[in-house]
């Protein structure tokens, strides 16, 4: 009897932690609402600027890749994106985001304004990417 009170026991713990795991698209939404979706209108919002002030004297695209990377450095507090079909996108957004911003702040510091476009087209070619993401998101909590 022992045995079997036991043995009931251990299956309901079993079950009590089985049952509070959370699916992926529960992980998914839980990264969009805290913090994922406004990190993602942000990087929106900061990468929007850096094209926009790419057809302005370059004395201004530095703030706007500053801006940038702040945003970067935010959005990777995030943890790692919850989609797998989104995550190699969000990745490449980053990683181009990050990387264009360093170049621009980079080039415009030095007066280079080639180094500073190439950044910026780096940051253009993330934000295809930020709408890949974003497009995959948007599936997959469909799909819930």
């Amino acid at each position: 009897m022992r045995f079997h009170v036991r043995l009931l026991a251990t299956a309901a713990a079993g079950a009590l932690l089985v049952g509070c795991s959370s699916t992926p698209a529960e992980d998914l939404e839980d990264w969009w609402s805290s913090g994922g979706e406004s990190s993602i209108k942000a990087l929106s919002d900061a990468s929007g600027r850096v094209n926009e002030v790419s057809v302005r004297p370059m004395d201004v695209w530095s703030s706007a890749c500053e801006e940038l990377l702040t945003e970067v450095d935010e959005a990777k507090e995030l943890g790692t994106l919850p989609s797998e079909n989104a995550r190699g996108f969000w990745e490449e957004a980053l990683t181009a985001f990050e990387h264009g911003g360093d170049e621009c702040v980079a080039g415009a510091g030095k007066n280079d304004e080639a180094r500073a476009s190439a950044g910026i087209r780096e940051v253009q070619k993330g934000i295809g990417r930020l709408a890949s993401t974003t497009s995959m998101i948007a599936g997959d909590m469909k799909a819930k």
